[in-house]
């Protein structure tokens, strides 16, 4: 009796595991199936599109039409844990393609070391879903700007500027709990940027922004 009560518990317990393995590959295989081709064309001293919006999963595929380029990020424009977004060279008698997969949700930012003024960037949220807004503790519009942005800040310490490579533009520190201030980047050359914001020393946010030419 006690070994078929043993028998019993260990067949359920195989039927069950078996349904959790077959679940989760059904919903595995359903998060890879929202995955999607991007197509950056990379020619003329600009990306094409210039920024767009991503899912992780996503393939980012960069096509070399004219010229030569290359396609660079780094550290400081991606998502803590991203790969790092590096092409090499491309040019019509060598590479003229590059495939990045988007594996971590956030802003990322590259541009062509090669040409001033050539950068791009992309958000990618997770896989299906929409980034979370509960924690973000400022809003910086518009987006694309022309002169100015005004950044509505509540908890926060400071927030700074940098362009595609992760120089410092401007850092402003904030001395009060919740306000509003308008910052002017009407000398900037039109692309993109993204703006940093601390707490207690340690940086809470990181998102990007455009300006339009």
């Amino acid at each position: 009796m006690q070994q078929k009560l043993v028998y019993n518990l260990k067949t359920i317990y195989m039927k069950k595991l078996y349904s959790l393995i077959i679940a989760s590959a059904f919903t595995f295989a359903s998060l890879n199936s929202n995955a999607a081709t991007i197509n950056v064309a990379v020619a003329s001293n600009s990306f094409t599109p210039q920024t767009f919006t991503a899912v992780v999963g996503d393939v980012i595929v960069f096509t070399l039409t004219g010229g030569t380029h290359n396609v660079t990020g780094s550290a400081a424009t991606e998502p803590a844990g991203a790969a790092i977004i590096s092409s090499g060279t491309m040019s019509a008698g060598g590479t003229t393609t590059y495939s990045y997969t988007v594996a971590v949700a956030g802003s990322y930012g590259y541009q062509c070391t090669f040409h001033s003024g050539m950068v791009g960037g992309f958000t990618a949220s997770a896989t299906g879903i929409a980034d979370p807004t509960v924690n973000l503790l400022t809003s910086v519009y518009p987006s694309p700007f022309t002169d100015k942005v005004t950044v509505k800040y509540n908890g926060i310490e400071r927030i700074e500027f940098i362009n595609i490579v992760g120089e410092q533009l401007k850092s402003i520190e904030i001395d009060t709990q919740e306000g509003k201030l308008d910052v002017d980047l009407e000398t900037l050359p039109a692309g993109v940027y993204f703006y940093r914001t601390y707490k207690e020393g340690v940086i809470v946010e990181t998102r990007k922004i455009v300006k339009a030419k």
